[in-house]
């Protein structure tokens, strides 16, 4: 790479950072005027910061020659300046107007740095949505602020590539503080892992050396058992009046005993000093290898608010896709954790910020009625608690819907959940697949969301709890390590595998008597604290070989584990001693192996599984068996079960019919069209119902709302699933789908091939 390309990278590097600042701050400054959660001097301080960060926005751009982010920055910055001045009125569609610029804003940023020379044209309809708020200003107000310039036409560039001429250092801050790349913090961790690998070895070697000392001492003893006899022998005239050659030979032996000893002396006290040294050696080592990953820790340790910035505006277009009003209070959130941590808990906080918007806030009308404000609050709290972090989702909503929980667990086909207790139905929305929406949409619907939550928070050797008040809202709470690094485990023995089970994970340690076991439930049970608790064999939930292992008494040795508020008892072979291990992945390959958590290298070079104790659990429950050493086997149904399902298109437009129908094809599916609702109601009178129905909703003749009525209205093709596929996606829209029946609602602007195949395989 040129210098030139360098330093344009460092500059870009630079302007999207603080592009994404200004962007940030003006976000949060809209949310809160909208929200009205400022007032007085704390509004118009509010409208000061965010009008400066566009005026800061423009200046960068026109420094970067980037224009059009130039004009849409000076445009919102005119727009700003009419609202501190009370010269435009603030409404929904002022906000929207502001939102869509800064997402214009971003369009141009990454136009411009994959060196497209047009911009997109959601910027000339940004500044265009500007401009007729501006245009509400008196002139005398327009000039207390720089003339705008022209409106950018779509053929203008987006900016002007820097050349050599216009790079230049940019300060960045204080002396004091530097910009590291993530990529160089990884590499860092990478190396610590290695360093703390080389310390376990290390400190393995001094066991093993002390080995060796107490084998010298012994020896050395020894010698001093045997050194009175040693001592006659020598007082003994041998071959001092020229006698035969046996006793030559024996003076011969002693001589060399008598040397031996003085170089066992000698190895024994030098053996002590290196004793003596390597183990200061090593202490010394670990303690600037613990330092220095505390360190690393340190500087790895971003705050909360480093994700949560774009929360606040999701969570207020999410509910107004709705039809409803909700507003996000962040606590917390100068909490700091792990960078890793923090990349992990992103999804699963936008799932549960999706799920509280679309299953906790109620309609503003139904809210009022019930004596609620029309806008509802979703909180994102942080808290420290000693080495972990509490982070919790809560909502001011209706609460859990149990008796929905219920429905959908029996159209799963679990006929048991009839008779499932509340507890049982709190478990059951974390199962994939369950989902109380009655449609699939854009928000929810799939039933992917809180399982994927619980995945990824176990992954992080995490849990998370549920807490509900009907009609007052619920709370997700997910208690985390504030750093990954490396951990202490129990390493035992099962099977002849030497298997390593996380400290914190390990409630308790006991022998059973083959007396005490009981069956519940199909299960084999133990007593503990006057409660049963579930044994099973460690060896049967991982699948590995049975082996036998010679035991010195009839009990069973078992490990009590808990994740969350679930416990089970373990049993295993041996107890082989507690170690310090840093967990790494298993690749690629071996992602989502049942049990098991990742892998450490012992000081001996042995690879050691991990298993991951929540994983375990819920093998356990489930009752599956699955070895440790195959992969999930992938469940998508195979093209030859495809095949045997036949889904029916519907669409007037021929290019839509031939996406789908290619998409369809080839994932296996048998594939019929139809060019309306009335065609579509004629294929299946002739040919009998199809696996599932893919429409569109505006068609001549009988349209997606209305044949999706009259095939769920009808008791032979009630039963046949239908995505209704279309450009229209208001609340209104939407609402309507529920109300004829429809299964899934996907709309067009965020179709996408995997989005449609997922629905499909979730539906049938």
């Amino acid at each position: 790479m040129s210098l030139s390309a360098k330093v344009r990278e460092q500059l870009l590097s630079s302007f999207r950072a603080e592009l994404n600042e200004h962007i940030q701050t003006v976000t949060d400054g809209l949310l809160a005027l909208e929200q009205q959660s400022v007032t007085g001097e704390q509004r118009q301080s509010t409208l000061e910061d965010i009008f400066r960060a566009a005026h800061s926005l423009k200046g960068a751009a026109r420094a970067m020659g980037v224009t059009a982010v130039e004009q849409l920055a000076h445009a919102l910055e005119g727009v700003l300046d009419g609202i501190r001045r009370d010269a435009i009125a603030l409404s929904v569609e002022l906000f929207n107007a502001c939102y869509r610029a800064l997402d214009a804003v971003q369009a141009v940023q990454a136009a411009y740095e994959a060196g497209e020379i047009t911009p997109p044209t959601q910027a000339l309809q940004a500044l265009t949505d500007l401009e007729s708020f501006r245009s509400q200003v008196s002139e005398e107000t327009k000039e207390s602020v720089e003339p705008t310039p022209a409106v950018t036409p779509p053929s203008t560039s987006v900016g002007v590539p820097v050349s050599d001429q216009d790079t230049a250092p940019r300060t960045l801050g204080g002396d004091e503080t530097i910009r590291i790349g993530v990529n160089k913090l990884d590499a860092l961790m990478a190396q610590l892992s290695e360093l703390l690998v080389t310390k376990i070895r290390i400190e393995q070697r001094l066991d093993q050396i002390r080995q060796f000392q107490e084998f010298t001492t012994m020896w050395q003893k020894e010698w001093l058992a045997a050194r009175k006899a040693y001592g006659q022998l020598l007082r003994r005239d041998i071959g001092g009046n020229g006698s035969g050659g046996l006793e030559k030979d024996l003076a011969r032996v002693l001589d060399y005993v008598g040397a031996s000893q003085e170089r066992l002396y000698e190895m024994n006290t030098q053996v002590n000093e290196l004793v003596r040294e390597y183990a200061n050696d090593t202490m010394h080592m670990s303690l600037v290898i613990d330092e220095l990953e505390e360190d690393v820790k340190r500087i790895r340790m971003l705050t909360l608010n480093t994700i949560t910035g774009p929360f606040g505006r999701m969570v207020r277009d999410l509910a107004r896709g709705a039809g409803k009003e909700a507003m996000l209070r962040i606590v917390g959130g100068d909490t700091e954790l792990d960078k890793r941590v923090l990349e992990q808990i992103k999804d699963p906080l936008i799932h549960m910020l999706r799920n509280a918007v679309d299953h906790g806030i109620e309609r503003p009308a139904q809210r009022e009625a019930q004596g609620k404000p029309r806008s509802g609050v979703i909180t994102l709290a942080a808290e420290q608690l000693g080495k972990d972090v509490v982070i919790s989702v809560s909502d001011d909503g209706a609460g859990l819907n149990l008796d929905a929980i219920r429905q959908a667990v029996l159209r799963r086909g679990n006929v048991g959940a009839h008779s499932m207790s509340e507890a049982e139905l709190v478990e059951a929305i974390f199962t994939p697949g369950i989902s109380t929406n009655p449609i699939i949409t854009d928000i929810s619907g799939r039933g992917v969301g809180l399982d994927v939550v619980r995945r990824n928070v176990e992954a992080l050797q995490g849990r998370i709890d549920v807490d509900w008040t009907p009609g007052a809202g619920a709370t997700f709470a997910m208690t985390l390590p504030l750093a990954l690094t490396s951990s202490h485990g129990l390493l035992v023995r099962v099977s002849e595998q030497l298997l390593a089970i996380p400290l914190n994970a390990i409630e308790h340690i006991m022998f059973v008597d083959p007396q005490e076991i009981t069956p519940l439930e199909g299960y084999d049970a133990i007593r503990y604290n006057g409660q049963p608790l579930t044994l099973v064999q460690l060896g049967d939930v991982l699948e590995l070989p049975q082996a036998d292992v010679p035991r010195d008494d009839a009990r069973i040795l078992a490990v009590i584990l808990a994740a969350a508020e679930r416990r089970m008892a373990f049993a295993v072979d041996e107890l082989v001693g507690e170690q310090e291990v840093v967990i790494k992945g298993l690749g690629p390959q071996l992602t989502r192996v049942g049990g098991i958590a990742g892998a450490t290298v012992m000081g001996s070079g042995e690879v050691v599984l991990v298993l991951n104790v929540a994983d375990l659990i819920r093998l356990g429950l489930m009752g599956k068996r699955r070895s440790v050493l195959d992969a999930l086997t992938d469940t998508t149904p195979s093209k030859s079960v495809r095949a045997q399902r036949r889904i029916l298109i519907v669409d007037d437009s021929i290019t839509t019919r031939t996406l789908e129908k290619n998409i369809l094809e080839a994932a296996g599916y048998t594939v019929q069209l139809a060019t309306d609702g009335q065609e579509a109601l004629n294929a299946i009178a002739a040919s009998g119902a199809p696996d599932l129905i893919v429409t569109d909703v505006m068609m001549p003749r009988v349209d997606g709302f209305g044949l999706t009525r009259r095939i769920k209205d009808e008791p032979s093709t009630a039963h046949i699933p239908v995505i209704l596929v279309t450009s229209l996606d208001s609340a209104e829209d939407k609402a309507r789908g529920i109300e004829v029946g429809a299964d899934a609602y996907i709309t067009k602007s965020r179709f996408d091939q995997s989005n449609l195949l997922e629905t499909i395989e979730q539906l049938i």
